[in-house]
This record gives C-alpha cells, sequence and structure tokens, in this order.
C-alpha cells in the first residue's frame, strides 16, 4: 500500500505565487547587464587604457598625431563611454541622481579637439569610477572608499579649480616659459602635488606669486586630505559609520531578509545557487552596524543592500520597499543576545504582520521558535513558517535511527551539492501518477514523489493510479547539478 501523506502547503495559487516572478522590463535587463561583473571589468580596463593614451600623449614630444592608432583609440573609448552613460541616462529613474553619480564621467566626455590638448586632462576623472567600481570587490575595503565622500570631492573640486586657476595664470603671466595652455596646466598639476615648483621657475611678479600660492595650496591639500584618509580609516575600522546607502528606491521585485542570525550566510548562498533568485537583488534589514564578510555566499557585492534599524518597525520596512518587494524572509533575530526566546518570537509575528499588511501579495517565509505562535501567522497569510528547534530535532532524531539520511536531506534542500526539489508543471493532459513517475524520469531524469493541487494540502508519494491534472504541480527531485 502507498500511503498519502498531506503537508501544509503555502496559501494560494502556486502558479500564481511561485511560479510567475514579475517580467523583467528592458530597462531591468540593461541594468543587471551594466552591473554584471564582466561589464565592469571591461569599463575599467577602457579607464586605464584611456589614462594610458594620455600619459604618453603629454610624455612624448609632439603628442599624438591626428589620425594615429592610438588618437582614433581614444576616440573610441570616448564613443563607447558616450554610449554607454546615455543608456545609463535612460534607463535612470531619477535623472537627478544620474547627474550627481556620473558628472565626472561626463565632463571626461570633452573631446579631444586641436589645440585644446588640456581638456584631454579630464580623462583623469574617470579614476573616480574605478574606485567606485574596484570598491565593489573589496569585501571589507569597500567602506573606505565611500565614506567622507563630500570631504573628497571638496578636495578634488578645489584641487582643480586651483590647478586651472594657476595655469591660466602662469599662461599669460610667462608666455615665453609656456607657449601653450596645456604646458601650463601640466606644470601646475606637477607643482601641486609635488607642494613645490617642478621645472623652469617663473620670473615675473606675477608667476613668482602664483608660485608661492601653488607651494601653499598643495602643501594645505596634502596636509587635509591625509587628515580625512586617517580619520575615515579608523572610523570604518572602528565600525562606528553606517554603510553606505545604495539606491533603495530604486530596486522592486526583489528579497527582503529581516532580523539576522547564523543561518543567513547559508541562506545567501542558496539565493545566490539558484537560477531564478540568483540575480535578484536582496535587502538585509537588521541592527548591525556593518554586515558580516558573505564573500562566502557567492552572491554578488552589487546586489546586496543593507537596511540597518528594528525590522519589526514600520518605517524600516518601508525604507526597505517592502511594498515593492517579491519575497520576504522574517529570520529568528539574534542580534539582541539578551532578548528570551519568546521575544524573538514576538517581533517576528510583528514584522510578518506588518509585511503582509504593507504587501498582501509577497511571498512571505517565517522563521519560528514557539510553534504556539504559528496560528497568529497563519491567520495573516503567511505563506510558508519553519519551526527552528523542531526542525532541528527532527533532523537529530533522524541521524539517531540511521545516520546516512542526515546526508540524504542536505542534498535535497542544498542546490550546491548533490539533487534538490523543485516545482515542475503537471502533464498537459490526466496522466497516473505511476505513469508519470516513468515518463518524467525516461524523459527528463526529474523524479516526482509529490502532487500539489491549487490551495489543497501537498500529497506525499500519492497512490499509483492517483490521477494528476494539468493545473496540479509536480514536486520533483532533480538531477546533480
Amino acid at each position: 500500500m502507498y500511503p498519502s501523506v498531506p503537508a501544509p502547503m503555502p496559501s494560494g495559487s502556486p502558479r500564481r505565487r511561485l511560479d510567475a516572478p514579475r517580467a523583467l522590463t528592458r530597462a531591468d535587463r540593461l541594468q543587471r547587464l551594466l552591473q554584471h561583473p564582466a561589464v565592469e571589468l571591461a569599463i575599467i580596463l577602457l579607464v586605464v587604457a584611456s589614462i594610458a593614451i594620455v600619459v604618453f600623449e603629454h610624455s612624448v614630444e609632439g603628442g599624438l598625431e591626428v589620425g594615429g592608432a592610438l588618437w582614433w583609440a581614444d576616440v573610441l573609448i570616448t564613443l563607447v563611454f558616450a554610449v554607454e552613460l546615455s543608456v545609463r541616462y535612460a534607463i535612470a529613474k531619477k535623472k537627478r541622481r544620474f547627474f550627481r553619480r556620473y558628472w565626472p564621467d561626463l565632463i571626461a566626455l570633452a573631446p579631444p579637439l586641436a589645440g585644446l590638448r588640456f581638456l584631454r586632462l579630464l580623462r583623469f576623472l574617470r579614476l573616480f569610477r574605478v574606485g567606485v567600481l574596484l570598491s565593489r570587490r573589496l569585501g571589507t575595503v569597500r567602506g573606505l572608499f565611500r565614506v567622507n565622500v563630500r570631504e573628497v570631492w571638496v578636495l578634488v573640486s578645489f584641487l582643480v579649480v586651483l590647478v586651472v586657476a594657476s595655469a591660466a595664470a602662469l599662461f599669460l603671466a610667462e608666455a615665453r616659459m609656456f607657449p601653450s595652455f596645456g604646458d601650463a596646466v601640466w606644470w601646475s598639476a606637477h607643482s601641486v602635488i609635488a607642494a613645490e615648483p617642478i621645472g623652469p621657475l617663473p620670473t615675473t611678479p606675477i608667476g613668482k606669486l602664483v608660485v608661492a600660492g601653488v607651494m601653499l595650496s598643495g602643501m594645505s591639500l596634502f596636509a587635509v586630505f591625509t587628515g580625512v584618509v586617517s580619520a575615515t580609516v579608523i572610523d570604518r575600522l572602528s565600525g562606528r559609520r553606517e554603510d553606505w546607502e545604495m539606491d533603495l528606491d530604486e530596486i522592486e521585485g526583489h528579497i527582503v531578509i529581516c532580523g539576522y542570525n547564523a543561518g543567513v550566510p547559508s541562506l545567501l548562498h542558496e539565493i545566490a545557487a539558484d537560477d531564478e533568485l540568483g540575480g535578484v537583488p536582496v535587502v538585509l534589514v537588521n541592527e548591525l552596524e556593518r554586515v558580516p564578510d558573505l564573500a562566502d555566499t557567492h552572491l554578488r557585492p552589487e546586489l546586496v543592500y543593507h537596511c540597518r534599524g528594528d525590522h519589526a518597525r514600520l518605517e524600516v520596512l518601508e525604507r526597505a520597499r517592502i511594498g515593492r518587494a517579491a519575497r520576504a524572509v522574517v529570520i529568528a533575530d539574534a542580534v539582541r543576545a539578551t532578548v528570551q526566546a519568546e521575544d524573538r518570537d514576538a517581533r517576528t509575528v510583528l514584522a510578518a504582520l506588518t509585511i503582509e499588511k504593507l504587501n498582501p501579495r509577497i511571498y512571505c517565509t517565517v522563521e519560528l521558535m514557539d510553534p504556539a505562535n504559528e496560528s497568529h501567522l497563519r491567520v495573516a497569510g503567511v505563506e510558508a513558517i519553519v519551526m527552528r528547534n523542531d526542525l532541528s530535532g527532527r533532523m537529530l532524531a533522524t541521524a539517531c535511527r540511521r545516520p546516512e539520511l542526515v546526508s540524504v536531506i542536505m542534498d535535497l534542500v542544498t542546490l550546491h551539492r548533490g539533487e534538490t526539489i523543485k516545482y515542475v508543471p503537471g502533464p498537459a493532459v490526466p496522466r497516473r501518477f505511476d505513469e508519470l513517475i516513468v515518463e518524467e524520469k525516461r524523459r527528463t531524469g526529474l523524479l516526482p514523489i509529490a502532487v500539489a493541487r491549487g490551495g489543497e494540502d501537498v500529497l506525499v508519494n500519492p497512490a499509483p493510479d492517483y490521477e494528476v491534472r494539468p493545473s496540479d504541480f509536480l514536486v520533483v527531485i532533480t538531477g546533480s547539478r
């Protein structure tokens, strides 16, 4: 006899809730493409190439010949950046933010016109984008690139104004020494950085006054910049500053993970390994000052957002754009070590109820400590509830009976090792369950183990003659990844 064991199933239609994610728009696809690591690496290489061309042009006497290979390479790189920035502007949801973020790159697009060679020095502004892109790949060091941004931009702006102004004064007062404005800019930049005049000294009173100003400004800028960097490093290493605030108001269809405990890295690892969820942004809502290093989860850093605050508070969930999220996971929070288990469940239930109220269509998964609190979540419409202690106890009991079964269970619930379980649509025409087992195994390698029918219970291992309808879903074991 083949037992038919009912198992709780999430409320609502599986086809609507699970198998119909929000369709990606063209802007979404372009955004994901521009955030792909390969595209970011290509941008970094193009920036380095453009800087190398500028350095070569000002190092070789006579510069680049118009029509030469390097000249055309510079033009081509400029066109690539122009197209890339145009695409970013077209898909940007907030145009003002686009200009605030990419104004150095826009200035660096100045065309390499004859007689205006100094404009090519603006290519160095692209180095700021390299710093931002590299910061996403440097783990704990990335915060060093993103703290005290306003102070750094003030220093950079003052440096640019100082170099251009002193170069203009020298070009007018020392025409014999600086026959072109580009030479004056190059001399001013070198002298400001070195905090002393590099090369020949001006002879006119105005030129001498400019040299004195350049020396004093160079020393002052170096001292201020050193102080800003030192304060930034100390502040970040001490963990007192909040992480970089990303564009939470621009994402949708994302996953919100409320709370934090030791199981979150494993959760993120499984999300990263999933074919459907691997490219979806993840918002971590917790009270940690800094999120621990998640490099081992293999989740792309640019997809991880940190929203610091109490996940049971309405304003914090709204800041995480819970109303536009597709999925939410409420963790039995362990940040507050002194909180009792019942209080942890109380915050979990409050957070879940608030999430369901703000977004009734969200697919919500909740981790509880005490089974007595399950009824509150069922009434609220929470789709999936995991009893942490109950699950752990059952796994331990299984290990006591047959230790090797633990490895089998772990294979089934882990994407990056062995087999796993997933939903697939039912047959095109009604079929017997035993026929589907043979057919699916032979045709696709999948092994059906259960049938999900609408909002009813999932039938695990139904009878051989159980009729599977086209509207049903099959729960199958997939092959090794």
